[in-house]
């Protein structure tokens, strides 16, 4: 991993299964973002997770022991991504 960080901001965000719709976002830290590599194994060629990357509900409870995030939504798809900070 290079060790200069991009300038982004990391969220885990659900969108809702019915119309697609963003309905919930919980921001990512860099340590945490560092812990979800190990859960959610990132493309070879993107080592600081800038793509966005399902979060399958087998790995909810480790995603949830990092982001403090709660129980996941049986209503809501879960992305992890990034966009540029402002």
């Amino acid at each position: 991993m290079s060790k200069e960080e991009p300038k982004v901001v990391w969220a885990l965000e659900g969108y809702s299964k019915a119309d697609e719709f963003l309905r919930t976002e919980c921001p990512i830290s860099r340590e945490q973002i560092l812990q979800l590599r190990e859960v959610i194994k990132p493309d070879a060629d993107d080592a600081w997770m800038l793509h966005c990357y399902p979060v399958p509900v087998e790995v909810w409870s480790a995603v949830d022991a990092i982001l403090r995030c709660g129980p996941s939504d049986p209503e809501l798809d879960y992305l992890m991504g990034a966009h540029a900070a402002e």
